[in-house]
């Protein structure tokens, strides 16, 4: 599990979120766990990062996957 730090692009507050790497469907995915314990996978696709589970702004999941992009493994 990583920690990652985004600073949230609508209301510039800094959000501290865990990232556990998670299967989806057979594809590498992050879910994404906040401090209330919600919880949500992204995936990268194409060059960009979609939520598969829940509504989650596009800023939000843009920032979340920039600090992923250390971390994140790709599928060949």
């Amino acid at each position: 599990m990583k920690r990652i730090t985004v600073k949230e692009p609508i209301t510039g507050e800094i959000l501290s979120l865990l990232a556990q790497p998670e299967d989806y469907n057979g594809e590498q995915g992050w879910r994404i766990i906040g401090s209330a314990r919600d919880s949500f996978v992204i995936l990268e696709k194409n060059g960009s990062w979609q939520v598969v589970d829940d509504d989650i702004h596009p800023a939000i999941v843009s920032a979340i996957g920039r600090a992923l992009r250390t971390y994140a493994r790709y599928n060949s």
